[in-house]
């Protein structure tokens, strides 16, 4: 059992929290204000882009595609920062799983393992893919221009800029062109980090309760096999699946409102790529073709890893409660009896990771969420 295999899921955490000042036990707030600011004013400049120009709605389209994604990537940036406190607790909390004396058998230890390694493994997958997917989006109007032959210098109509925003002023050089460009750089790191780094904490926290609820049904099983030590053994499975519950309430009570923001958002991206998609396959060059198909690969394993998440969360409350179920709870003195059937009927009820308190996430919502995408595609397919 090697517990820093375990501890490689908080620290890539801190690594990618840390680029944007907004780790919960470590915040620097002139990283944070500086990203924040850039971003806050990159968008105000779409947003006054998109009204120039809101009566073309191929245009709308093309800029709300990268626009909905910014303000989503600056709200989470935000959230996280607002809910330092919360997350700064949480992180304190569930460090405490993270020594070998708090698993006795290898099973408990494996039932912990396995989660990390699956928050683990999707965190070294998705950040490629979502880097990706930001710095081909950026290279977008190099790569164009590169694949159609267009000559920059002496081409005004050719200064096209990676994210439609308004400038009060023409590029008439190449010059101009190049800084604008890259001002525009930053927002690859701050589009790519703070969007994954919230997702990945969110996947850490909530892995890391589906672990320990494993850990909980295989030390409720080997409790009632061996009948020695009962009335501490049973306290503190009692006080565990009470500490469960309520971190598992605090991580939905946190991000419940960024996940709803997230459904929506991700719903309407998910189309408008689409819809990009398609104008691309017909008339564009294929490098762009190849872009937003990356780009709608990022937002669906975003989407996923949501509803993935809350199915585990789910399945492993279902779980819980068919261990006290099967126990011999009726063999057990009366006293802590009791307990036993306290737990049993709070696992009744499966814990959820909820978007607004209302819309549970599982693996049933990512299909829904993707029908109602096509659904809105196949309305925007009749304007081509």
């Amino acid at each position: 059992m090697d517990i820093s295999k375990a501890m490689e899921l908080l620290t890539l955490n801190q690594r990618v929290f840390a680029v944007m000042g907004v780790w919960p036990l470590s915040i620097d707030d002139r990283i944070f204000t500086f990203f924040a600011g850039y971003m806050a004013i990159h968008c105000c400049l779409e947003y006054a882009e998109l009204i120039q120009y809101i009566d073309n709605l191929e245009y709308v389209v093309s800029n709300l595609t990268e626009t909905w994604t910014h303000t989503m990537s600056l709200f989470k940036l935000s959230a996280c920062r607002y809910n330092v406190k919360q997350l700064r607790r949480m992180l304190l909390d569930i460090e405490k799983d993270y020594t070998i004396d708090k698993y006795e058998t290898p099973e408990e230890w494996q039932a912990f393992y396995k989660y990390n390694r699956i928050g683990y493994k999707f965190m070294k997958i998705s950040l490629p893919v979502i880097i990706t997917a930001a710095v081909m989006y950026y290279l977008k109007p190099l790569t164009g221009q590169l694949s159609t032959s267009k000559a920059l210098a002496g081409n005004s109509s050719a200064y096209v800029i990676p994210y439609r925003t308004r400038l009060f002023f023409e590029i008439t050089d190449l010059r101009t062109y190049v800084m604008v460009y890259l001002y525009q750089m930053p927002v690859v790191p701050i589009v790519s980090l703070s969007y994954s780094g919230t997702d990945y904490l969110l996947i850490t926290l909530l892995f890391h309760v589906c672990g320990q609820l494993a850990v909980l049904s295989q030390q409720i099983k080997k409790t009632m096999v061996h009948s020695y030590g009962y009335s501490h053994k049973i306290s503190q499975i009692v006080t565990k699946h009470v500490r469960l519950i309520r971190l598992a309430k605090a991580i939905d009570k946190t991000y419940n409102l960024l996940l709803l923001q997230q459904i929506f958002g991700v719903t309407l991206i998910i189309c408008l790529v689409g819809y990009n998609v398609i104008v691309n396959w017909q008339s564009g060059p294929l490098i762009h073709l190849f872009t937003y198909l990356v780009y709608i690969s990022a937002m669906l394993l975003v989407l996923l890893s949501y509803c993935f998440m809350g199915d585990c969360l789910m399945n492993e409350s279902t779980s819980l409660c068919d261990a006290f179920y099967n126990c011999e709870w009726y063999n057990v003195p009366p006293q802590h009896a009791r307990n036993l059937l306290m737990c049993m009927a709070r696992a009744k009820v499966p814990l959820a990771l909820t978007a607004g308190k209302f819309y549970i996430l599982s693996l049933q919502s990512f299909t829904d969420v993707t029908k109602t995408s096509i659904a809105i595609l196949s309305v925007l397919r009749k304007f081509l």
